[in-house]
């Protein structure tokens, strides 16, 4: 079998040994990060390509895909892939479920207590050689509202840190049932209500046509001017515009951002150039799953899900 499947690995950072280990163990394994021409000339080698978000398989790609059998991909999302087209060309998709929830969950909640104490700002003025307590007086995180929006896996994940700082959770989710509200000790809202009461906002939802442009100058409308912002889900979840004018205008007290709509996110992007000069908007670059527990866990359940489907 491994003299006939060819595997490419496109994100080596983000597969550990142990993960190209077993793709070895049933395939010869190429890992190597090809430009877009290069992947689209040399793809109709293999048989199994093996990405990260960094990856993008469309049908341009899929058609250039001749021998391809799957597409493993160490993420949760898939809108990185053109699910309906690989299926329709007969490729199966193998994706990594709820091994990184740890990873964000945790991320999203050093993004929430960097941001509201300015840890960051603070930092870097104190490398400047300045000394002004003052301009950092922070907010608390105790009694304060935490509005959990997409309360699957991550969402209770962070619910289950922000109890320990002593917030209080408020959850949006229309594809559960009470039952998941009650036993995770999360008060179940209507989306405006929550928006309105919610001292932080932690957006969890998949990118689809429902939630694609979701907060948007009306629902920074609801928010209060206190409230704070938080995307560990997808880029275009955000209308970027729509969060600088909330900033802009002090319609919200500041977010924090590990998405974007566009990545890697251009340095001439007016999402940077108003972080520079302000300390309440907080970027890093799509890190909240990537820690070196999360990237092997992620790695060997695509590698042991594509070696089960060959065994098949």
């Amino acid at each position: 079998m491994k003299q006939t499947i060819k595997t490419l690995i496109t994100a080596h950072a983000h597969f550990d040994k142990d993960a190209i280990d077993l793709f070895s163990s049933f395939s010869t394994v190429i890992v190597r990060q090809f430009s877009r021409n290069e992947l689209l000339k040399h793809i109709a080698d293999f048989h199994i390509l093996v990405i990260r978000i960094e990856t993008k398989v469309d049908k341009e790609l899929i058609d250039a895909a001749k021998n391809l059998k799957i597409i493993a991909t160490a993420t949760t999302g898939l809108d990185h892939i053109d699910v309906e087209y690989a299926k329709k060309k007969g490729i199966e998709l193998i994706a990594a479920q709820g091994v990184n929830t740890t990873a964000t969950a945790e991320h999203a909640m050093a993004l929430l207590l960097a941001l509201v104490r300015k840890i960051p700002a603070a930092h870097k003025f104190l490398l400047q050689g300045e000394w002004n307590r003052t301009v950092f007086i922070g907010t608390e995180l105790f009694g304060k509202k935490l509005g959990v929006v997409g309360f699957g896996r991550i969402g209770k994940e962070i619910a289950f840190r922000a109890r320990a700082f002593g917030m209080t959770i408020l959850a949006y989710d229309p594809y559960l049932n009470d039952e998941d509200f009650v036993k995770n000790n999360a008060a179940k809202m209507e989306l405006d209500i929550l928006l309105q009461e919610a001292d932080v906002i932690t957006l969890h939802v998949f990118l689809t046509d429902e939630t694609r442009g979701f907060m948007n100058k009306d629902k920074f409308a609801l928010m209060r001017p206190t409230a704070f912002l938080l995307n560990c889900s997808r880029g275009e979840v955000v209308v970027e515009k729509d969060l600088l004018d909330a900033l802009e205008h002090k319609k919200i007290a500041g977010a924090a951002l590990d998405v974007f709509a566009k990545e890697p996110l251009p340095a001439t992007s007016s999402l940077i150039v108003y972080a520079k000069q302000h300390d309440n908007l907080l970027l890093t670059p799509h890190i909240a799953g990537s820690t070196l527990e999360a990237i092997h866990d992620s790695g060997m359940d695509v590698a042991k899900k594509t070696k089960e489907f060959f065994e098949r």
